[in-house]
């Protein structure tokens, strides 16, 4: 049987960073960083700079001097780093922003770290579970959900599926089709 990954639980210290990426390696020797993005309309906005926890604990700056697309994620220079000794530094490091840089949403439109953490309600189910990860595929984002018998169940974020979202209430309704819950047990 196939296993779904359940997500790391890496949160800021502060409430006021939200997390945007993760350094996955360093890209040639001038200190270029090879990162995955869970915003990538990041790339497409004025990206200033994002924090990185050090190994003692504490966050450090870092200021983005151009940022652009590459494979899954996009390649990161920084004004701070200018070797690939110091890139490697920040190899598997995650990165986080403040909550009032994040990129600005449309109707209807959520970040990923607010649904993480709602209850998933169906109306002939009741409560499913509680969203644990949002995985964006690039054509649709995928709720991850640890249900009530432990077991992660995968709900498409789409409108055929997601009846609607109330952030306020940490809640999101959904309609099921008969059968789903039993693909993931």
């Amino acid at each position: 049987m196939y296993r779904i990954p359940m997500p790391r639980t890496d949160r800021p210290v502060n409430p006021d960073w939200v997390r945007i990426g993760e350094v996955i390696r360093p890209h040639g020797r001038r200190g270029v960083l090879w990162v995955l993005l869970d915003e990538r309309s990041r790339l497409h906005t004025g990206w200033t700079h994002f924090y990185v926890r050090d190994p003692s604990g504490n966050m450090q700056i870092y200021h983005v001097r151009r940022a652009r697309p590459y494979k899954a994620g996009a390649l990161v220079e920084v004004e701070e780093i200018g070797s690939l000794e110091e890139a490697l530094q920040l190899q598997g490091r995650v990165m986080y922003i403040e909550r009032s840089a994040r990129v600005p949403l449309d109707v209807d439109e959520f970040y990923n770290e607010d649904l993480i953490g709602c209850r998933v309600v169906e109306p002939d189910l009741g409560e499913i579970g509680t969203v644990v990860d949002v995985y964006d595929l690039g054509y649709v984002q995928v709720l991850a959900v640890r249900s009530w018998t432990r077991q992660p169940v995968l709900i498409p974020f789409q409108r055929v599926f997601v009846q609607s979202v109330d952030i306020p209430e940490r809640v999101i309704h959904v309609t099921l089709p008969s059968g789903w819950m039993e693909l993931f047990t």
